[in-house]
């Protein structure tokens, strides 16, 4: 009897927690360390990407997810909030993009899923700001949640980290001059994954549907599913104009061709782990057998090829 497919994954992943030390750093958010001081060495930076919108990443380490940051006249807007424990450092940058005095507060954060990473500062942006996500968003953060796929449980976040508005389908904010829309994308990198377009500016975050020049990692446990990101990047890229600008979830801001290189790596990878499981091969043995060469470059310290080979294995009915 084969082990279960977490079980496999766990082990797999640990071990590339182990080796990277920087993505170490950032998973260890238990109930016990809920609030992490980050090292001086993982620095925090921003760069305009267009219009009035710049992205905040990590330097030097992990920081967490992207951030997109909208500032003006109205105050600030921010999409997803990094690991716990980077909230002065985000709000020391932050306070460099304010256009003047007294409009500097963070006035709206909007997550693009519930993964700690992106939420972990909720908590205290949330006590002055209006927090938006998806509804599938708000009981995840409201309760423990165990992920066996890394050997994690993150704890229930208090009421200030929780969703103030939530929605099913789409909706819209109008905020320093901008249209700002926000879409759902289900069965994906979760079930409540949102991608926020920042119309005027021409400037798309994708949250963790988009992992540039990685293999992403899917949460298969919280209803993610590589088929479904598949149909999901494909929507994307007919869905808004060919020179928007993309944030991703992780990895360097880039355009919409590499987004199309991202959905061929996913469409080429997921055929080759289809046709060995159709033909009867065990996940062993596709794990074994490995992709073609091409894609080696694709892997990185938490998502290997062999933990990429099982979550589409996974995925694949």
């Amino acid at each position: 009897m084969y082990p279960s497919k977490y079980a496999i994954f766990a082990t797999t992943v640990v071990g590339a927690l182990l080796i990277n030390s920087a993505v170490l750093a950032g998973v260890g958010h238990t109930t016990s360390d809920h609030g992490h001081v980050p090292g001086p060495e993982v620095a925090i930076a921003n760069q305009p990407v267009g219009g009035n919108v710049s992205a905040i990443t990590g330097v030097g380490g992990f920081a967490g997810g992207n951030v997109g940051v909208l500032s003006g006249v109205d105050g600030v807007l921010i999409v997803d909030s990094l690991l716990s424990g980077f909230q002065y450092k985000l709000e020391n940058v932050l306070s460099t993009l304010k256009v003047c005095s007294g409009c500097g507060d963070v006035k709206y954060l909007i997550n693009t899923h519930w993964h700690f990473d992106h939420t972990g500062t909720n908590e205290y942006f949330g006590n002055d700001a209006v927090l938006i996500a998806h509804n599938s968003v708000r009981p995840l953060l409201s309760s423990e949640q165990e992920v066996k796929a890394v050997g994690k449980v993150f704890p229930a976040l208090k009421p200030s980290g929780l969703p103030d508005i939530t929605f099913t389908e789409q909706s819209s904010l109008y905020f320093n001059g901008e249209e700002i829309e926000l879409t759902h994308f289900p069965k994906s990198h979760t079930s409540g994954d949102v991608v926020v377009y920042f119309k005027q500016s021409e400037v798309l975050h994708l949250g963790d549907l988009y992992f540039n020049g990685m293999f992403p990692f899917v949460d298969l446990e919280h209803g993610g599913n590589v088929l479904g990101m598949i149909r999901s990047v494909e929507s994307v890229l007919q869905s808004y104009p060919a020179d928007t600008t993309v944030i991703p979830g992780h990895g360097a801001v880039s355009g919409m061709e590499e987004l199309r290189s991202f959905l061929m790596m996913l469409k080429e990878t997921t055929a080759i782990v289809e046709k060995g499981k159709n033909s009867g091969m065990s996940l062993q043995l596709m794990q074994k057998q490995g992709l073609d060469e091409k894609w080696a470059s694709w892997e990185w310290g938490f998502v290997s090829t062999k933990i990429w080979i099982t979550l589409v294995y996974n995925s694949l009915p």
